[in-house]
């Protein structure tokens, strides 16, 4: 069962300490492979400092939904805004309906960037997606991205593709695989680190582009990214 707890203004995000096992408990209506998957990815990437990152209200979309863990853990942590989660593998989408419910607080849609409504959205989530979009791509695909934003609007990114070298083989080696077992869809992987991920948000007009490196107790390099859009 989810925690909805109303958020005081100025008050942050924040997750417990029992969320691996609130997780499972969640997840039950899923098949046991889904409920593994799920609880990897949750421990296995530094969710907490996302949902961190995050204001705890406004409307957000996330690109890339998945299975809908972030939009469980938003949830959890007291997210009190609206939240809209856009993935183009219908699958994903499919899996993430069967065990959230959705309601006028918390949809899922199959489609891709461009299904967000320009303007519309205070918060924006691209989560560990990057490294399936070809690099001449990128720019064009963060543009878009970032049209759905307000003025001053905010953007989160998360990345896998920083750290020492080690972590940056581990991590190309391991999406390979998930893209050649048809378990991720996209055009391919080639890997990003938080630094790219800035100047493309910084190219798509966004201001104030900042890194942080959490990818600290995990196998992969992850860094977090975060801009706004201006406010003129």
């Amino acid at each position: 069962m989810e925690r909805h707890a109303e958020t005081a203004a100025g008050a942050s995000l924040t997750l417990g300490s029992g969320e691996a096992a609130a997780l499972r408990e969640a997840a039950a209506p899923l098949t046991l492979p889904e409920r593994a998957h799920l609880d990897l990815r949750f421990r296995s990437a530094p969710w907490r400092r996302v949902v961190e990152a995050l204001e705890p209200g406004g409307r957000l979309v996330d690109f890339g939904c998945g299975p809908g863990l972030l939009a469980h853990l938003l949830f959890r942590a007291g997210f009190s805004g609206t939240y809209l989660g856009l993935d183009p593998d219908s699958r994903k989408v499919d899996r993430a309906r069967r065990w959230l419910p959705e309601s006028p607080a918390r949809l899922f849609s199959a489609g891709t960037v461009d299904a967000a409504t320009p303007g519309a959205f205070s918060q924006a989530a691209l989560l560990d997606v990057l490294y399936l979009v070809p690099p001449p791509a990128r720019t064009d695909f963060l543009a878009r991205a970032a049209r759905a934003l307000t003025p001053g609007g905010l953007f989160v990114a998360l990345t896998s593709g920083g750290g020492p070298r080690w972590k940056r083989r581990l991590d190309t080696a391991q999406e390979r695989l998930a893209v050649g077992l048809g378990i991720t869809r996209g055009g391919g992987v080639v890997t990003c680190d938080g630094a790219e991920v800035a100047g493309l948000l910084t190219a798509a007009g966004l201001a104030g582009a900042a890194v942080v490196d959490v990818g600290r107790g995990f196998l992969h390099g992850f860094e977090l990214v975060s801009a706004r859009r201006p406010l003129t």
